[in-house]
């Protein structure tokens, strides 16, 4: 059996402690049914098993316990996915932006003397 201490999502009823079956870890999310209507709180952290079975606090049982690790995992992932597009992308148009002036600056001499002190910047 664990022992989780943890806080209401929706409300601040303070430290709510909640007994399980299941495994369960810091910011997983559990789900109880409280006075009237079913809650979701957050794991703040697990009580040691002794402190909670001598302590005076009631446990309510939990429903489920909802695991965050890999939700986290896969909205990072999509964070980088995200961050390596854009990078990408601002790669893309300067290839175009380099790719158009240099074909600009074997027709014009003014341009290609523009293109000369752009490739000089880039250095």
């Amino acid at each position: 059996m664990k022992y989780l201490v943890c806080e209401d999502v929706n409300d601040n009823y303070g430290d709510i402690y909640i007994s399980t079956e299941e495994n369960a870890e810091k910011n997983d999310l559990v789900v109880y049914m409280g006075c009237e209507d079913f809650g979701l709180a957050k794991v703040k952290y697990i009580m040691d098993e002794l402190k909670a079975i001598t302590s005076e606090k009631y446990f309510i049982e939990a429903i489920k316990v909802v695991s965050m690790k890999a939700y986290l995992e896969r909205k990072a992932r999509a964070i980088q996915k995200a961050t390596l597009i854009k990078k990408m992308k601002e790669q893309i148009e300067l290839q175009k932006l380099e790719d158009t002036l240099r074909k600009n600056s074997e027709c014009n001499e003014e341009m290609a003397k523009l293109f000369a002190q752009y490739k000089e910047l880039n250095q």
